[in-house]
């Protein structure tokens, strides 16, 4: 009994589904589609944000993840209806690509 337990847990482990993964935080400079400068996006654990921007609303707000999908559900950046995904190359830097109401965003690690 004692074997097939270890065992059990293991297979489970090894089959249950992926958790939602959170996008790393961190503090990203944003660019918009044009390349100019769009302002600083930080974030937090567990989906917290602040963006600090001179085209939008300063504020806090909360992003969702699916996987690799994120959405704004609160604060300046669900203002502007941004959805996206991201990219951990592997040196580990991380990369957003976003659209939004005002136009796409990429947002990198600075």
């Amino acid at each position: 009994m004692i074997r097939i337990v270890p065992l059990f847990i293991s297979f489970v482990a090894l089959t249950a589904p992926a958790l939602a993964q959170f996008p790393p935080p961190g503090i990203y400079a944003c660019t918009n589609g044009q390349g100019a400068d769009f302002g600083t996006l930080s974030l937090f654990v567990a989906g917290d944000y602040d963006i600090a921007s001179d085209l939008i609303s300063r504020g806090q707000g909360q992003v969702t993840s699916s996987g690799d999908q994120v959405t704004a559900q609160s604060g300046p950046l669900a203002d502007i209806a941004l959805r996206g995904h991201f990219v951990t190359d592997e040196y580990g830097d991380t990369s957003f690509a976003f659209e939004t109401s005002i136009g796409p965003l990429t947002c990198a690690a600075r």
